[in-house]
């Protein structure tokens, strides 16, 4: 029960952030109680640093599930965290996380245009 109002929660937040006066986007935390599901999902992800740190960012975390993720990875991580995260992973991706393929595969597989790869600016 209180993994569902945790999801809900962070649903809530994630889509009042998708609203436009919400840019720019600030890192949301995976809630502390869903992360011993996701630290062996970031560890196969995050090849580097502590996969519990890469959890405080929900967005960097799921850039690198959508790109590098196996398939379990993918669902579990959308079972925890839901569809929205995934979106708005899209709508505020990291330069430098996605690759075309995945970057293409996700806009296509929720219907929307593929844009240019987020780039960085120096």
């Amino acid at each position: 029960m209180q993994d569902k109002l945790a999801i809900g929660k962070l649903k809530e937040v994630v889509m009042r952030s998708n609203a436009p006066e919400a840019s720019p986007v600030r890192a949301v935390g995976v809630p502390q109680h869903l992360r011993p599901k996701l630290v062996p999902i970031a560890r196969r992800v995050f090849w580097w640093g502590e996969p519990e740190e890469w959890l405080d960012d929900s967005i960097r975390f799921g850039a690198q599930v959508m790109t590098y993720g196996d398939w379990e990875d993918t669902c579990t991580t959308l079972a925890i965290l839901g569809d929205s995260l995934f979106r708005k992973v899209l709508n505020a991706a990291p330069p430098g996380v996605f690759d075309i393929k995945s970057w293409t595969y996700w806009h296509l597989h929720y219907q929307q245009q593929v844009p240019p790869l987020p780039t960085r600016t120096l």
